[in-house]
């Protein structure tokens, strides 16, 4: 009986170690059939992932005036149709949210996800909740909000 105790709690340790092995040692990279990442470092000395997929235009499901532009080389313009004023350029990335600190968000609640900052006049972070050829979703980690888009170009 002794021995049977023994041989289970050795079981035991050895699956915890694997498990332990494999978590502290998988990529960090996002992945999955929608997320192909690549690094590009040509802008920056840091390592910034850029998901080709997000690279082209898209037009906002809720309100068609409304157009966010991710290009390859890590810039972004949004604009509305109609008013000028509103055109905003800036960059965007993908980032580790462990290293960014994002406020007011608890780290927990982030694990897993795929965010992605993007820098107008300040930073402004989303996660990234579907992304395929034609559809893109994120969620504006500020307030909550849900933008759901159709790529146009």
């Amino acid at each position: 009986m002794h021995t049977r105790i023994l041989v289970v709690g050795i079981a035991i340790i050895i699956l915890g170690v694997i498990a332990y092995y494999i978590a502290s040692t998988r990529s960090d990279a996002p992945t999955g059939d929608t997320m192909a990442l690549t690094v590009d470092d040509q802008n920056d000395s840091m390592d910034k992932y850029r998901d080709p997929m997000m690279t082209g235009k898209w037009q906002s499901k809720e309100d068609a005036k409304f157009t966010r532009e991710f290009k390859a080389d890590g810039s972004i313009v949004d604009t509305y149709e109609g008013d000028a004023s509103a055109t905003m350029t800036g960059t965007w990335v993908v980032v580790d949210p462990e290293a960014e600190m994002i406020e007011g968000v608890p780290l927990d609640t982030l694990a897993g996800m795929t965010v992605i900052r993007i820098d107008f006049e300040e930073p402004l972070y989303f996660s990234l909740n579907s992304l395929s050829e034609t559809e893109l979703t994120m969620t504006y980690l500020g307030r909550g909000n849900i933008l759901m888009f159709t790529k146009v170009q």
